[in-house]
């Protein structure tokens, strides 16, 4: 709940809530079809063009354009010839959830608080994480490597998982609500609980509802008691049908990665990979039937949708996609098996890229970025991470607003936000961090909607509410068993 200034806000939110959750049922349409879907239906609330934002955690252009120049990402093609692009910067430590709060609020972790995945139970905001008993990398046998800082806590030491109510600053969603904006967003980290906002947050918690160690649910399909899973709070039902367990994933598209059947004659440490490896697969399925759903069905003025998937497979795949990279000692029969992961999930992401592509009008614009690269590392005795974070991510613009076939430099995660808000026709705070990207927008646009000042978004508030349940220990045992945090 944002403070007295948004609050006065209030019933304009309440009544787009009420006919979200009305005129679910009016569509009956299979959100995992995209040829099903209204495609090409631009429009929002406001009758403004549409500003959709493609988080992607971990991609990086190495990887990218020689599957562009090969024909096999047309989606990233399209953009790149069409649109702007560039290397988006990324900042030390570089832990995933300190890195998409940063672009969310245009502030470092400093200013808003969040430093990675767990903080000391005891903590009220997301402060420095626990220390380690060393500086290693604090994600050796896990998958979505958040960078030097997040060390891992002793086992001993109590912590629980970071949430939105220890951000001291708004957000994006907070803003754009504030200036009378609706949004939607969809699986972007630090996000539970979901804060009131003009339109539907779908929070970063929902795969984790499930127990994915043991393939149980922890309180049968929907965790009764745990609030805040979804703004609005009864839209978690509605979205129940369209999660996947790993379990559950089509076997047609597992077999795009690897195939099945070779997985059980790999080593133990290859098959830990597979099995991260599926449980990410299935939280980006569960997040792009969710987000294509309500995209079609709810417009919005910005929508934003997060995918985790590249950055778990670079980290654990990187040495069967690129052996000689370092002294992996990875076998012949291993890189058959496992080889195509890295390059076969870019791909895949293209395709979700392209849903959201074919669904935008002459008056939308669509940013495409990743909070950091990848680099090949070898940390001996952890078999299980052969990729690691290099500072290096993407950034891509494209349509209305945006210069066509332009390269810019010089973009920094800070940049994102007041970049957001100039398309949005928002004002942009003087005391963020960072500042519009010329260079990727057209001077006429520029022209024609200079972006306005105001001093400070201050006065709307921190988050406040609930900041733990009885889902945080389900959590932190899925992080432990990630290598996020100690034994």
């Amino acid at each position: 709940m944002i403070d007295v200034s948004h609050r006065r806000h209030a019933l304009r939110i309440l009544v787009p809530v009420m006919l979200l959750l009305a005129g679910w049922g009016c569509t009956g349409r299979d959100a995992s079809d995209p040829a099903g879907a209204a495609a090409g239906a631009p429009g929002t609330a406001g009758g403004r063009g549409r500003v959709v934002v493609i988080g992607i955690d971990g991609a990086d252009w190495s990887v990218i354009r020689p599957l562009v120049e090969s024909g096999r990402m047309p989606a990233f093609g399209r953009l790149l010839r069409e649109g702007a692009a560039g290397i988006l910067h990324s900042m030390e430590p570089s832990a995933s959830p300190a890195l998409w709060t940063t672009i969310a609020t245009g502030v470092g972790p400093e200013r808003h608080g969040i430093h990675g995945f767990v903080v000391p139970v005891g903590k009220a905001d997301g402060g420095a994480p626990a220390a380690g008993p060393d500086g290693a990398d604090p994600h050796a046998a896990g998958e979505a490597g958040d960078g030097d800082g997040d060390r891992r806590p002793e086992r001993s030491q109590a912590v629980r998982p970071v949430t939105s109510s220890m951000r001291r600053v708004p957000a994006l969603w907070n803003i754009l609500s504030h200036y009378e904006r609706r949004v939607g967003i969809v699986g972007w980290l630090v996000t539970w609980p979901a804060e009131p906002v003009d339109g539907f947050i779908v929070s970063s918690y929902l795969p984790y509802i499930y127990n994915w160690s043991t393939g149980r649910p922890l309180k049968g399909t929907i965790v009764e008691g745990i609030p805040g899973q979804t703004f609005p709070e009864g839209l978690i039902e509605r979205l129940e049908p369209l999660k996947l367990k790993p379990a559950e994933v089509d076997a047609a598209l597992v077999r795009r990665f690897y195939d099945p059947g070779q997985v059980e004659r790999l080593s133990g440490d290859d098959r830990e990979c597979v099995e991260g490896f599926l449980w990410s697969l299935a939280a980006d399925e569960t997040y792009r039937r969710i987000g294509l759903r309500l995209f079609d069905d709810h417009p919005v003025d910005l929508f934003a949708v997060y995918f985790g998937g590249v950055d778990v497979a670079s980290h654990r795949f990187w040495k069967f996609a690129w052996p000689q990279a370092m002294d992996y000692r990875v076998g012949a029969g291993e890189a058959a098996v496992l080889g195509r992961v890295i390059q076969e999930y870019y791909v895949y992401v293209d395709g979700m890229v392209g849903e959201y592509l074919e669904r935008l009008g002459p008056d939308d614009t669509l940013m495409v970025l990743s909070d950091h690269g990848f680099r090949p590392v070898l940390f001996p005795g952890r078999p299980t991470t052969s990729g690691h974070h290099r500072p290096e991510g993407i950034m891509v613009l494209w349509g209305r607003g945006v210069r066509r076939g332009q390269t810019f430099e010089g973009a920094r995660l800070v940049d994102v936000l007041p970049t957001l808000l100039q398309l949005s026709g928002v004002p942009i705070a003087r005391d963020l961090e960072g500042k519009a990207l010329a260079g990727a927008l057209e001077p006429g646009f520029v022209a024609a909607h200079p972006p306005g000042f105001v001093a400070s978004y201050a006065d709307l508030g921190a988050p406040v509410g609930p900041d733990h349940s009885d889902l945080d220990r389900n959590v932190l045992e899925r992080l432990r068993s990630l290598g996020y945090i100690g034994d």
